[in-house]
């Protein structure tokens, strides 16, 4: 009964069934499967953890924070994240190489929150577009393109911002050596429209620091895929420093990504944010 009542908690009842189907597919992935081709598989690999490269993904993560600063309980947030390259629009421009979007939309499980308790809503949705151009050094990747946090936390003040936000975003990678990947993601918005009379002014830089090692069988080690993030209003940093433990591979023949995530942040800013947080990620990855 326990149990029972903490995953209904934790993530909304719908989809309580996805999280089950993630830790059938964590328990096959531990068994070793056989691929035809070595080689092909560590490029698979290395595309799923490339910002952009030419694969599409889509991706349930869910992040569970045990512990809130500031704030009683825990703190949880169920995403749905998909990479999809828009290849059609890219053979346009003779420039590039391709262009790559990636969204992100919450669905948000307060702490307990003084005088209203817990809550629980969808959270605003994370818009990243890169443009690739094909001019670029041995071994490097690199593009640039708009971010856009769009509301869809609506008027809801628990769970969304109350604004639309914009601004530039930018991603450099490079592989020096087969199997490592050396880089940063980073984008910067600001408020330009608010709904909300209580919405507070947005000025927000968040830094993806890229630094993955793969090896055999698919498996991966990296820094966290959540970004450092600078408040520019409150003068004020959010981190998540930890590693994570990855793994790409085929079940039924269908290329999956898993990994498992472990992040603290040492920053105490008086307002509720997570200390320490576990990550975890199942996706379904579709070569181009």
């Amino acid at each position: 009964m326990k149990v029972k009542n903490f995953l209904r908690c934790v993530i909304p009842s719908s989809l309580s069934l996805l999280l089950c189907v993630w830790l059938v597919t964590f328990a096959v992935a531990i068994t070793p499967l056989e691929v035809a081709a070595e080689e092909a598989k560590a490029d698979l690999g290395e595309a799923a953890t490339n910002p952009v490269s030419n694969l599409i993904q889509f991706r349930l993560q869910n992040a569970y924070n045990p512990s809130v600063y500031n704030a009683d309980g825990y703190s949880n947030a169920f995403l749905v994240q998909t990479v999809v390259p828009l290849s059609s629009l890219a053979e346009k421009f003779d420039s590039l190489k391709g262009i790559v979007t990636r969204t992100t939309l919450p669905f948000v499980s307060t702490p307990d929150l003084d005088d209203v308790g817990r809550q629980h809503g969808f959270g605003d949705t994370n818009f990243l577009a890169f443009a690739v151009p094909k001019a670029a050094p041995k071994n490097t990747v690199w593009g640039v393109g708009p971010a856009l946090n769009i509301p869809t936390g609506g008027t809801d003040r628990f769970t969304g911002s109350g604004s639309w936000q914009g601004g530039p975003a930018a991603v450099a990678m490079v592989t020096p050596i087969k199997g490592l990947q050396v880089g940063a993601l980073a984008f910067h918005v600001w408020d330009f429209h608010k709904f909300r009379s209580d919405a507070n002014d947005v000025s927000t830089t968040s830094i993806q620091p890229i630094l993955t090692k793969h090896f055999d069988k698919g498996w991966y080690v990296s820094l966290p895929d959540t970004p450092q993030s600078y408040n520019w209003q409150t003068e004020n940093w959010t981190l998540n420093l930890g590693g994570v433990l990855g793994r790409v591979f085929p079940v039924g023949g269908q290329p999956m990504q898993i990994f498992g995530g472990v992040y603290y942040n040492p920053e105490d800013n008086d307002v509720p944010a997570g200390e320490w947080t576990f990550k975890f990620q199942i996706g379904w990855l579709f070569p181009q």
